[in-house]
C-alpha cells in the first residue's frame, strides 16, 4: 500500500473517529516519522499495510473495527529491540493524541487492544482475538514473505550476536508451537494456520541445522 493512500487511509479514520474535529496532518507527521525510524525493518509502515489488509479482510467479523484500525496504526509507533515497554510506551502515545478528540471509551479499547499485541496468552474476548491474530498474521505469508519478515527483523538487532539472536528466535518459535494454535479465531485459523506452522517449522529446522539453539533443541 503506497504511502499517499496509507495516508488518505489514516487521514479518514482520524476524522471519522474525532467526528472530524481534529486535525489528523499533525499526527500522521508523527506516526510516519515514527515508522521510518532508520533502526526499523520490519516494524515500519510495511507492517502496518500488511495489517490493514488483515483488518480488511476480517472486516464482516469485526465489530469494533474503527478502535481496531487504530489500535493497528499506533501498536507499535514506539518501537526500541529488545525493550519489555515497547507496547506500554506506544499505547501512552495514542492516548495522549486521542485525549479530548476521541471518545474516552474508545480511547480505553484501543489501548487494550494495543497491549495485547505482547501476546502473553489467550485473548479476554474475541474483538482482542482479532487484534492480535492481524499482529501474527505475517507468519501466515507464503515463504518468501515469512522470510523477508524475518530477514528484516534480524537487521534490527545489530548489536546482538548471531548465536545469541537465533537461539532466542528458536525458544520463541518453540514457544508459538506449543500453543494450541497460533491463531485464536476461526478466520485467520482457517486462512493461515497451516502456512503459518509450515513457515514457523522449516525456518526452525533450517536455523537448528545451521548449528543454533542446541539448548532450545
Amino acid at each position: 500500500m503506497a504511502s499517499i493512500k496509507l495516508a488518505e487511509r489514516f487521514y479518514d479514520t482520524w476524522e471519522r473517529c474525532t467526528d472530524g474535529a481534529s486535525d489528523p496532518a499533525p499526527i500522521w507527521r508523527i506516526v510516519q516519522h515514527r515508522y521510518s525510524e532508520p533502526h526499523r525493518y520490519y516494524h515500519t509502515l510495511g507492517h502496518i499495510a500488511q495489517c490493514l489488509g488483515e483488518l480488511d479482510s476480517a472486516r464482516e467479523h469485526i465489530d469494533e473495527f474503527d478502535a481496531t484500525e487504530l489500535a493497528i496504526w499506533f501498536h507499535d509507533v514506539i518501537y526500541v529491540y529488545g525493550a519489555k515497554d515497547n507496547e506500554d510506551l506506544s499505547a501512552a502515545a495514542f492516548r495522549e493524541h486521542a485525549k479530548g478528540h476521541v471518545a474516552p471509551e474508545t480511547v480505553d479499547r484501543v489501548d487494550e487492544l494495543i497491549i495485547a499485541t505482547k501476546h502473553t496468552g489467550k485473548a479476554q474476548d474475541e474483538g482482542v482475538a482479532y487484534m492480535v491474530d492481524i499482529d501474527l498474521s505475517g507468519f501466515g505469508l507464503p515463504w518468501d514473505g515469512y522470510l523477508a519478515d524475518s530477514d528484516a527483523l534480524r537487521l534490527e538487532a545489530p548489536n546482538v550476536s548471531d548465536e545469541n539472536y537465533y537461539s532466542g528466535k528458536l525458544r520463541f518459535l518453540d514457544g508459538l508451537q506449543s500453543w494450541d494454535s497460533l491463531f485464536q479465531t476461526d478466520h485467520f485459523r482457517d486462512r493461515l494456520e497451516a502456512t503459518a506452522q509450515a513457515n514457523i517449522t522449516r525456518y526452525s529446522q533450517q536455523l537448528r541445522e545451521q548449528g543454533f539453539g542446541r539448548e532450545a533443541g
